[in-house]
């Protein structure tokens, strides 16, 4: 075989392993972008919020009852009922709730336990009720209390109450977020996804550069050069995905630990509630004797009399846009990316083609001769 039809097989090999490459990247790349952009929206329009709603559900509930039993403490239920405050609460409470049933991301066993928790609420809400009525009427003050004291149990029963249900709830949404924080489009080893083949098709552009300078004794293939150039460009742009990674990955983190916080001041602003329904059933027992409103009452507010040792501050108004996280919005140049990619491949290919092209075609003019 002689050298000239050698050289024109390598010549026609590279190009077609140079264009492939070229193919492969932006089908990798492409992917890669849109894939991290889908996991990041995703986490951000459902996961992340239903984290956070299922939070303010638990903090609205806590709020509800806390109002609830400082107006029978104050006796303010005879002129306002249970309070303004407590029907706000429990109508922001069924609110947050239907928002996490609408962001759920716990699968099947996140939506039955929230169609639980749903069918719980309105029976907390009618025992609460109840107390309200047997309260304004005489000689109701025990009934009232045996009333709070079921409600409280309902909300607040270490496994099988609203709270505890809506902590395993909790645990179901934030199991979703890392999963989608850690795996598939957001791993970090997807990088070796578009790294690779970018990295094969630039040590494939720089071998072609320097077959080219000892066949044909020219230093440079300009159109080459610049395809390497565009590869180079590419290759930084698309790894500006690993910061995009990181910093949802951050919010994420940010994000957890700002509920457990909220989690932590609920828990104490339910302890100072209990205190206080405690205080409202003594007081609604006395002077009726130590069995009047019976062993379950007598024996809760035997066990809740002593204030919570930690403050029961409740957690302040959230703006839940601000606690996403700016590592969980779209980045403006994100659009730039989408669209520089497939141009990017495009004009390597068109290069790589472009540079060859003139010396395939300078040996089939060998051969023809």
């Amino acid at each position: 075989m002689s050298a000239t039809s050698t050289t024109r097989k390598t010549l026609w090999w590279l190009r077609l392993g140079l264009v492939a490459g070229s193919a492969l990247v932006l089908v990798t790349a492409l992917a890669t972008f849109l894939g991290v952009r889908a996991s990041i929206a995703e986490v951000r329009e459902r996961t992340a919020p239903a984290v956070l709603e299922v939070s303010l559900v638990k903090e609205a509930l806590v709020a509800a009852h806390g109002a609830a039993v400082t107006a029978f403490e104050r006796d303010q239920v005879r002129l306002t009922g249970p309070s303004e405050q407590y029907e706000d609460e429990i109508a922001l409470a069924s609110q947050q709730l239907a928002q996490v049933a609408e962001h759920n991301a716990a699968g099947e066993q996140g939506s039955q336990t929230l169609q639980l928790i749903e069918g719980l609420v309105p029976a907390y809400n009618s025992f609460i009720g109840q107390a309200d009525a047997h309260f304004r009427q005489d000689d109701g003050a025990p009934l009232a209390a045996s009333n709070l004291q079921s409600a409280s149990d309902l909300l607040t029963a270490p496994e099988n109450g609203i709270l505890a249900r809506l902590d395993s709830l909790a645990a179901a949404q934030r199991a979703a977020l890392d999963e989608q924080l850690g795996t598939d489009w957001l791993d970090p080893a997807i990088t070796l996804l578009w790294a690779l083949p970018l990295l094969l098709l630039l040590a494939l552009l720089v071998w072609a550069q320097r077959f080219l300078a000892r066949r044909f004794r020219r230093t440079v293939n300009s159109a080459l050069f610049a395809a390497t150039a565009a590869l180079v460009l590419l290759g930084a742009g698309t790894a500006l995905l690993l910061g995009v990674q990181s910093d949802a990955r951050d919010s994420g983190a940010v994000l957890e630990q700002t509920v457990d916080a909220r989690s932590a001041a609920t828990t104490a602003a339910a302890g100072g509630a209990q205190g206080t329904l405690a205080k409202v059933l003594v007081a609604s027992c006395r002077d009726r004797g130590a069995d009047a409103c019976g062993d379950t009452v007598t024996a809760f507010a035997a066990a809740t009399a002593s204030p919570p040792a930690v403050p029961s501050a409740a957690p302040a108004d959230v703006d839940e846009s601000a606690l996403l996280g700016p590592g969980l919005t779209e980045p403006g140049w994100n659009g730039l990316l989408g669209y520089g990619i497939p141009v990017l491949a495009a004009g390597i290919g068109v290069l790589v083609v472009g540079g060859l092209q003139p010396r395939l075609d300078e040996y089939r003019f060998r051969g023809a001769k």
